[in-house]
């Protein structure tokens, strides 16, 4: 087989994790609801299911990245979904809060490995100049992931009643074992295999380096901001259209289909012209219509005004179209595009590490800000992150176009 035809066929077969990982961030947010009411649990309480999630996967970004740079990605993505598979059965069985609580864990930390090794794979097999759309590709897939745990866990929900969670957190089980199969069989890519691996380290030295003094520090931060919002109000998004809408929550997960919907559009956008604008310009263009949506809903929640399910969906969706059209596109490929190859799996962990940060600050910060001001304070720290990740990507992102990235 054909290098060319080796990279086709590697391409979707790593990028099929992230639409597994995707899927499996939307099911938690469904089961939350039903996971409250079974075991009477606070908001507050439940949602350290999503916190346990997020702090897997920043360990698994973190360590991930280097090993990947020090011994290879083929071996890591295989690993990782065995492990996915391992905790999503504990998940699913758990006895009590505790047990859930360690598996989410678990299942965290092979995502966040997925997250971290999959695109410096993609860059690997990649050529230069189509590195940014081939992995633009692999994260418009993931918004079918997203969509049909909303999907699939409010139909769970409305014919297997409260103890469907169960089905649910099991569900991606039956995507995760032919993915287990098919990534046995790929090989690393060249490119990788030329290189000299550096010492651990020396690849804390760089990475550390690239942090202080490359573009990678200022494009973590975005990634931290953009996250707080994006995978804050993921994790929360059936929990608030329940509170708001006083809907049960089947209707709050298929209401959240609904909305996340729009990223399918908007991901195609992205895909058009991720390899025609500058990086830069299509990050703070996705950031500043991401915020003022959440900002309205907030303020209009926080000053008493009823919204309508159509008012409250429509600007959910803007908010969904311009984040799925720039910054989560451009966060994520960008480490993997930038970075010099012997570092590249390095900094995409240090990115995606910042990221899951920012993912615990959100539905953290989400958390107690709903305890004492209700769902609309939550959401302008979404809206405020936004604001001030569409700064820092103007201010201190340099001005480089699509054709002038680092081979």
């Amino acid at each position: 087989m054909t290098p060319s035809k080796q990279a086709r066929r590697a391409i979707p077969i790593a990028g099929a994790g992230i639409v597994l990982g995707s899927y499996d961030l939307a099911a938690i947010s469904v089961a939350f609801a039903p996971i409250r009411s079974q075991w009477h649990l606070s908001t507050s309480v439940v949602t350290t299911l999503g916190t346990a999630t997020l702090v897997g996967m920043l360990i698994g970004s973190l360590a991930a990245g280097f090993l990947a740079d020090r011994l290879g990605r083929r071996g890591i993505i295989v690993g990782d979904v065995a492990l996915f598979i391992g905790s999503a059965l504990v998940a699913a069985l758990s006895p009590d809060f505790g047990v859930l609580a360690g598996a989410r864990l678990a299942t965290g930390l092979a995502v966040g490995i997925d997250f971290a090794v999959v695109f410096p794979f993609v860059a690997d097999w990649a050529s230069v100049h189509p590195r940014g759309r081939s992995m633009a590709w692999i994260l418009f897939g993931a918004n079918f992931g997203t969509l049909a745990a909303y999907g699939v866990g409010g139909l769970i929900l409305v014919h297997t009643g409260p103890l469907g969670w169960r089905l649910l957190l099991a569900s991606p089980v039956i995507l995760a074992l032919p993915l287990l199969i098919f990534r046995r069989t790929l090989i690393e890519a060249p490119g990788w295999g030329s290189l000299v691996p550096l010492s651990l380290a020396q690849l804390v030295r760089r990475a550390s380096f690239a942090l202080r003094s490359e573009r990678l520090g200022a494009q973590a931060l975005a990634t931290l901001l953009y996250q707080i919002t994006d995978q804050g109000i993921g994790l929360v998004l059936p929990l608030l259209l329940v509170a708001v809408l006083k809907t049960s929550a089947s209707s709050g997960a298929l209401d959240a289909a609904l909305v996340k919907a729009i990223t399918i559009p908007a991901s195609l956008v992205a895909v058009l012209l991720v390899d025609w604008m500058s990086r830069r310009k299509l990050q703070v263009i996705g950031f500043l219509g991401r915020a003022i949506p959440l900002c309205l809903i907030g303020f209009a929640l926080i000053d008493g005004l009823h919204l309508a399910g159509v008012v409250l969906g429509t600007l959910l969706g803007v908010s969904y179209f311009f984040g799925a059209a720039g910054p989560d596109k451009t966060t994520v490929i960008s480490p993997s595009e930038f970075s010099a190859p012997e570092i590249r799996a390095s900094s995409q962990g240090l990115s995606q590490a910042a990221g899951r940060l920012g993912g615990i600050v959100g539905i953290t910060g989400y958390a107690l800000l709903v305890s004492v001001g209700g769902p609309g304070a939550g959401l302008l720290l979404f809206g405020g992150a936004c604001l001030l990740g569409a700064v820092v990507s103007l201010v201190a992102l340099p001005r480089l176009s699509p054709t002038s990235y680092r081979p």
